[in-house]
């Protein structure tokens, strides 16, 4: 039977399929990159031309992760015909409906060790990654938003920079989510994360002189939704 060559972009993508299925089943820490190229079935060498560490591989998985979230969070925003206050909660909302549609919750559950101090080198890269893709949107949705006297700020992509912060830092809250030592520690742990949201909404209200609550943040029911995923360690 003659060998079947496949397009380079066909193989890199099927190795990470591979690598994902791999890190949601077993967990990012308790895979190792000989696991990988066992189960991919390739040579060290071929792995490797690809992927030359564990770290450049979580790299090429968020990217596309994030560019594919991206461009539904696009798209909705395109068909929305609201206000910018409209199409800037829509961009916030379709940011967790995206996640949902992905299975986040899994992999953010097979992925929290990298929420810890030690990986904050690589856990910052990965931010970076989607902040990168959304912060010109955002930018243009708020500068829309001053043209028309509905936000009020002299520096929209700051703002934007802070939406996106504020974000990135929840990432010790749920990190306390998944290292709670019994329920009801992790209950608080959710409580204090959901308080964290709120927060985090009427901050950007005040900053864009809106009303309080005009902002959508996660309610209770989908930072549920969004850890329940996250292994317990009781």
């Amino acid at each position: 039977m003659p060998r079947v060559v496949k397009h380079p972009d066909i193989r890199r993508a099927e190795l990470l399929d591979r690598a994902a299925a791999l890190f949601v089943q077993h967990g990012y820490d308790n895979v190792s990159l000989n696991d990988l190229i066992a189960d991919a079935g390739v040579s060290k060498g071929a792995f490797y031309h690809w992927f030359p560490s564990k770290e450049a591989l979580i790299t090429a998985l968020t990217e596309r992760s994030a560019h594919d979230q991206f461009v539904v969070i696009e798209d909705l925003v395109a068909q929305c015909d609201g206000d910018a206050l409209e199409r800037l909660n829509t961009v916030l909302q379709a940011g967790f409906d995206v996640k949902m549609q992905t299975g986040t919750p899994e992999r953010l559950a097979a992925m929290v060790s990298l929420l810890r101090s030690e990986n904050a080198h690589l856990y910052a890269r990965i931010v970076t990654v989607g902040e990168d893709l959304l912060r010109p949107l955002l930018t243009e949705l708020i500068s829309s938003g001053v043209q028309q006297g509905i936000f009020d700020t002299f520096d929209p992509e700051g703002v934007a920079d802070m939406i996106q912060g504020l974000a990135a830092r929840t990432s010790s809250n749920i990190l306390q989510i998944s290292e709670a030592a019994d329920e009801s520690a992790r209950e608080h742990a959710i409580d204090v994360l959901t308080t964290r949201l709120r927060l985090h909404g009427l901050a950007i209200d005040r900053i864009l002189g809106l009303p309080d609550c005009s902002v959508t943040v996660l309610t209770a029911d989908q930072v549920e939704v969004l850890v329940a995923a996250l292994p317990r360690n009781y």
